[in-house]
């Protein structure tokens, strides 16, 4: 497991002249000692203020009063700058309501939010009071949590399960014993058709859960998997199927509201749970009757979503999953995009702001990436597995250049591939994604031992000509051309051939792959001979098949040119070059350094052929492109500016 989840501390004050020892009393402090293990309690208003006034400014107090003393005790203490968030227990429904303001300050303390009564309301889950995130952006954090998100709600197999996350609960927990009651009883009742009620059940849970999340902490969210899942489950079992409006009631600061309005016209992300209410006044009232200094800003967010457009997130109505028919919530998972369609003037003290659910922020290139890469690892069923998932997490870490994530990828695999059955067909499955990983990164010898390892169990099992020995060729083949042990590559590219052929026949498509690289490999062995040999097959296999890939022809196209420059044959050479270049520029831009190597490749054949003019305007156009990638005193723009000075001024 990673590091701990810090959920931060609050500091509460409870000011009570009631009789502190009966039995209701003596277990509202036990669970506020959850949150804070050293609550402080007070009986007369002077010893509180004395109390609250003689910490440091920097303090985050909040403050837990009966509605009686509270008239006495808020005004002179309202805008001191150690308290946080007020609440007059008078106006709560119960303790449960009360824990759930306590969890919004628990979650936003760092943000110093929010100084607030809190008005009375009876649906449950209840709706918090709290400063909606300082972030809006699509950013990395966000798109790991997204993609680790989506990855657990379609996992084939959840390799972490229950225990793992009860471990970072009681780990979170640190010396609180007031939880392990709940903790018992969500280890031994806990069942997947309850996720969203167990999200919901105390405070703890979602708080954590969205902490994780909101960091992006790999460790602690797959030790939350299963949980994800069942979530993920629950919500699409009870999804909307038609366009609904819902309503958010919401404090902040001033300061996070002007942040927020610069999103105007543009998409945002909610990096935690969403909890709306289809009813307007229930929104409403969580917001309408508190007393705000002048630093914050009263917000409705008013939520237009329509479960019909394409790559929206699940969103439910949950009052039959939380056991409260009365309630009008409406859950929207995770990493949900929303646009904000207008940002109204403030009447009656509350900014409304419009919203509509969105699948995806078509303007944002980072996302894209992510969920095709992401794609890349599903079935056609939209699922992924445990390798699948591990190799996932790899490539991210290798896209964005995170060590960390990359190696967490690997880890996975291998911890997979630890708790299966040695016979388990998964296992070889797995050696060879971790030795496919490490040939990504160069890691050569440790990619050639994870192959061999699945390659050798593969040969004791399998008849010589068996299908599944086909990628261990490949893989040895491309391990050993990447360590430039051409003789063992190339050893291992011809029995490849050999099984291709047995398997399928001499006119195979994948063959073009093998002769290509067995082509590399006589070239880089300068025998020019076989080279041209084994591109001309692929060639032809490739006409048969009426083949369009201009990129992987272009590659042929251009190591045919290559060849036959070497072989003194240069019309030859170059018809080969320009139809290379001519597929080229069906899938590059004109200005990309590929482009440019072509026409130096011509201009350079022309020079062979002593066509000075052609030479030039070939050379001058790679020149061109060279200019406006790099800088003046790159080689490859020098080069070419020596070779174009010392053409002579007329051909020969």
């Amino acid at each position: 497991m990673g590091d701990n989840i810090d959920i931060p501390k609050l500091s509460l004050v409870w000011l009570d002249n009631s009789n502190s020892d009966s039995q209701e009393n003596v277990f509202t402090q036990q669970q506020l000692r959850l949150f804070d293990s050293n609550l402080k309690l007070f009986k007369t208003t002077n010893e509180c203020e004395t109390y609250i006034k003689s910490q440091s400014t920097d303090a985050h107090i909040t403050l837990i009063v009966n509605g009686g003393l509270g008239k006495q005790l808020v005004p002179n203490v309202h805008d001191l700058s150690q308290i946080i968030a007020i609440y007059v227990k008078a106006v709560l429904a119960d303790l449960d309501e009360l824990k759930r303001h306590l969890q919004s300050s628990h979650t936003n303390i760092s943000d110093h939010s929010i100084t607030s009564e809190v008005p009375p309301t009876t649906d449950a889950p209840k709706r918090t009071i709290v400063h909606i995130e300082t972030t809006y952006e699509l950013d990395c954090s966000y798109m790991i949590s997204d993609t680790c998100f989506d990855c657990f709600a379609r996992m084939k197999t959840q390799l972490i399960g229950k225990d793992d996350f009860i471990t970072l609960c009681r780990a979170a927990l640190q010396k609180s014993e007031n939880f392990l009651p709940i903790l018992l009883e969500f280890q031994e009742g806990y069942h997947s058709d309850q996720a969203i009620f167990w999200l919901y059940r105390d405070p703890f849970f979602h708080v954590l859960i969205e902490n994780m999340f909101k960091l992006a902490d790999i460790d602690s969210m797959l030790s939350c998997q299963f949980f994800i899942h069942d979530i993920h489950k629950q919500l699409e079992q009870h999804k909307c199927t038609s366009t609904i409006e819902v309503y958010k009631g919401e404090v902040m600061l001033k300061e996070m509201f002007q942040q927020l309005n610069n999103f105007n016209g543009k998409v945002i992300a909610m990096k935690s749970f969403f909890l709306t209410n289809s009813d307007r006044n229930t929104a409403l009232s969580c917001i309408s009757n508190i007393s705000l200094s002048n630093e914050y800003q009263r917000i409705l967010f008013i939520i237009e979503a329509n479960p019909q457009i394409e790559n929206v997130k699940l969103f439910a109505k949950i009052s039959s999953l939380i056991n409260n028919k009365d309630s009008n919530d409406v859950l929207f998972m995770i990493g949900s995009l929303f646009k904000i369609t207008e940002i109204q003037n403030e009447q009656d003290g509350i900014i409304n702001i419009k919203m509509s659910l969105c699948g995806n922020d078509s303007e944002n290139a980072s996302k894209a990436m992510f969920d095709q890469l992401k794609y890349k690892y599903m079935d056609s069923n939209q699922e992924i597995g445990a390798i699948g998932f591990g190799q996932l997490l790899f490539e991210i870490g290798h896209s964005i250049l995170n060590a960390s994530i990359s190696d967490r990828g690997e880890k996975y695999i291998d911890s997979y591939a630890n708790k299966l059955p040695n016979d388990d067909p998964d296992r070889l499955r797995c050696y060879d994604a971790l030795g496919s990983l490490d040939l990504l990164t160069g890691n050569f010898e440790s990619s050639l031992n994870w192959f061999k390892k699945s390659f050798d169990i593969k040969k004791e099992k399998l008849q010589p000509n068996d299908p599944n020995l086909i990628e261990s060729y490949q893989n040895m083949a491309l391990v050993y051309l990447n360590k430039k042990d051409f003789t063992q590559a190339l050893d291992y590219f011809m029995q490849l051939v050999t099984i291709l052929k047995q398997l399928y026949g001499d006119n195979y498509f994948n063959l073009t792959v093998c002769y290509t690289q067995i082509a590399n490999i006589h070239e880089n062995e300068q025998r020019f001979s076989e080279a041209l040999s084994y591109y001309h097959q692929a060639l032809a296999i490739m006409a048969k098949y009426s083949y369009d890939d201009a990129q992987n022809f272009a590659i042929i196209y251009n190591n045919l040119g290559k060849v036959y420059t070497l072989f003194g044959n240069y019309h030859l050479a170059l018809g080969f070059y320009k139809t290379s270049l001519e597929m080229k520029l069906k899938y590059l831009s004109p200005v990309h350094p590929s482009i440019a190597i072509t026409y130096k490749n011509i201009g350079l054949v022309y020079g062979s052929m002593n066509d000075v003019q052609q030479t030039r305007e070939n050379l001058e156009k790679a020149l061109d492109i060279y200019r406006q990638l790099y800088t003046p005193d790159v080689s490859c723009v020098t080069e070419i500016e020596e070779i174009i000075q010392n053409l002579p001024t007329a051909s020969t």
